[in-house]
C-alpha cells in the first residue's frame, strides 16, 4: 500500500508521517523499561500483524503496538486505553 497516492484530509501524508516518525524516537529516547508480560502483549499484536521492530527501539513498541491493534480492528479509545498511555484531556492541563 502505498500512502502518498491516499488522499486525506488535513495535513499532508508526509507531514503526518514525519511528525510520527519524530514521536516514536522520542519514546524510545525516554524509554524506561516496562514489565515483562507487557512486552509479550505487544510481542503478541508484532507477531499477528509480522511487524519486526529492530531490538533498540523498545520505546517506541507500545505505540507501535497500539496503532497495530487498531488495523486489527480495535477502537482507537480502546487501543488508547488498552496501551495505558498517559494521555490528558486539553482543559485539565489549562489549570
Amino acid at each position: 500500500m502505498d500512502l502518498a497516492s491516499f488522499e486525506f484530509p488535513g495535513y499532508p501524508i508526509d507531514y503526518i508521517l514525519y511528525d510520527l516518525k519524530w514521536i516514536l524516537e522520542q519514546e524510545d529516547i525516554n524509554f524506561k523499561g516496562r514489565p515483562q508480560k507487557k512486552q509479550e502483549e505487544i510481542n503478541r499484536v508484532f507477531e499477528c500483524l509480522n511487524i519486526t521492530v529492530p531490538q533498540n527501539r523498545e520505546g517506541s513498541h507500545l505505540a507501535i503496538a497500539m496503532f497495530g491493534e487498531i488495523l486489527l480492528g480495535i477502537h482507537p479509545v480502546e487501543a488508547l486505553i488498552k496501551a495505558g498511555l498517559d494521555i490528558k484531556p486539553i482543559k485539565n492541563l489549562r489549570g
